[in-house]
């Protein structure tokens, strides 16, 4: 009877092993125990995984459904998986330990501790409360340290398995008792969880240094691992680290076509739209063939031009409908969308055209008026520069510089037409006195043939009206020039 009890005890901490528990140690606990490992396993000299601690932490919150829903066979061989992660990470130590690996390692460190906690096997009830127990008691608590060694994951976590459930049921049986979280559940949990401890540090140890670490490790593993350490990294907006990464990480395994397009897949996800475009865009440098990526670019680039288009950054927006046409022929917008781009940017030439026109006419007019002015042939001048006036209001707002001209032009005619508006009403005693009509006449015909005729009309009349009055009330005549 001897002789099989410690088969049994084997064969029992197997099957706890096989059934890892919901809620292994509380939150408080399994960071204690991650956090005081990589601080040994710094101390070793081998990694400063220590400076990782925030993406350490990370893993460690990872809930342990959705490790499970990751690793499903984790929930009846838990051992086979940590070991493989072993692994795997082992083969990925041989581009750089970044801070996806100490990421990983936070993972593998919450596997751990799923594995190595007691009472793995208990009621839920009694199992939770000791865990949330050990949470409050975990502060201020000194583990004890252990030297490193390397580890084989099957022997190591049975032999720990059968130490850690020396005292499970005795503790499961004082919480059913009320005892509660004394008695000898405070006086193991120390070691228990020093135990732990050496667990984590033990195998982070041996994925860091060995070179024999069991398990095989294939080509989709390390392509797997390399797309998660990017998605994690451009989850984060971490993009310093991911360039760096890269390099790294194609010194690791070669990159696919596929693994560029989903590499394109999670930045265009997370919002960095141009460097999706690159990875697509190398994709296609390697496989022309693949239409679901160049649907994709040629939709990114129909997007942007709709945008630069509703800016008015016509030619931007006929370069990114024509990016979108080369990278998809058959696309339903581009090619359309790119002849919409170009008859605008036609049009807008043309109305800017048009206004420069006006702008040199204006200038021209007024250059006109200018020399009528010098020959104080003011009534010539003015009608010139009404004109400028016309032509400088051709000019719209829709071109900047057009328009500060157009500004600057109309503020200096009508300057000018205030000025000369004066002139113009101190040179009108010539045309006065009784024979006013006939002195109009022939100063008409003499020389001022290039007043308007409106303008004309209205000096005419308002100088008959000065005169009538003169003659009826025997005053001197007044000119009133508008």
């Amino acid at each position: 009877m001897r002789r099989t009890t410690p088969f049994l005890t084997v064969l029992a901490a197997a099957l706890v092993l096989a059934a890892p528990a919901a809620n292994a140690w509380g939150p408080r606990t399994q960071t204690a125990i991650v956090t005081t490992a990589a601080k040994l396993v710094s101390k070793a000299g081998n990694a400063p995984i220590s400076k990782m601690d925030e993406h350490i932490l990370a893993g460690v919150a990872l809930p342990l459904s959705e490790i499970t829903a990751r690793h499903p066979e984790f929930a009846t061989d838990p051992v086979s998986v940590i070991e493989q992660e072993m692994a795997l990470l082992s083969a990925a130590r041989r581009g750089r330990v970044d801070v996806y690996f100490a990421h990983r390692l936070g993972i593998l460190g919450k596997m751990i501790c799923a594995v190595t906690a007691p009472l793995a096997g208990a009621e839920v009830t009694w199992r939770n409360m000791y865990y949330a127990d050990a949470d409050n008691a975990i502060a201020g608590l000194r583990l004890k340290e252990f030297p490193r060694k390397e580890v084989d994951p099957k022997s190591y976590f049975v032999r720990l398995q059968g130490e850690m459930t020396l005292n499970s049921e005795l503790i499961e049986k004082q919480y059913k008792d009320g005892v509660g979280f004394k008695d000898v559940a405070a006086t193991t949990f120390p070691a228990d969880a020093s135990r732990s401890v050496a667990a984590v540090a033990d195998v982070w140890w041996t994925v860091l240094t060995s070179r024999t670490v069991p398990g095989g490790v294939s080509e989709a593993q390390l392509q797997e691992y390399v797309l998660a350490a990017q998605d994690y990294l451009i989850q984060r907006g971490n993009l310093q680290e991911l360039e760096a990464a890269v390099a790294a990480h194609r010194q690791l395994t070669p990159f696919t076509a596929d693994m560029d397009a989903r590499v394109g897949d999670m930045l265009l996800a997370a919002g960095y739209e141009d460097r999706a475009i690159a990875a697509y865009e190398t994709v296609l440098a390697a496989a022309p063939d693949r239409k679901d990526v160049a649907k994709k670019v040629a939709d990114y680039y129909v997007g942007k031009g709709n945008g630069l288009l509703q800016d008015g950054r016509l030619e931007d927006a006929r370069d990114a409908f024509a990016a979108a046409a080369k990278a998809n022929p058959l696309h339903p917008e581009a090619e359309a969308k790119r002849l919409e781009a170009e008859a605008q940017i036609t049009a807008r030439d043309g109305r800017q055209a048009a206004h420069r026109d006006a702008l040199s006419r204006a200038d021209e007019l007024r250059a006109m008026a200018e020399q009528e002015a010098a020959r104080s042939y003011y009534a010539e001048a003015i009608s010139f520069l009404q004109q400028a006036e016309a032509a400088y209001q051709e000019v719209t707002d829709e071109f900047p510089s057009e328009a500060q001209q157009r500004t600057r032009g109309l503020r200096d005619v009508r300057d000018l037409l205030n000025q000369w508006k004066q002139s113009l009403k101190g040179s009108a005693p010539t045309y006065s006195g009784r024979g006013f009509t006939e002195d109009l006449n022939s100063a008409v015909q003499a020389g001022m043939k290039g007043l308007e005729q409106e303008a004309l009309a209205e000096m005419a009349d308002k100088a008959h009206a000065a005169e009538i009055e003169r003659l009826t009330k025997e005053m001197q005549p007044q000119l009133a020039i508008p």
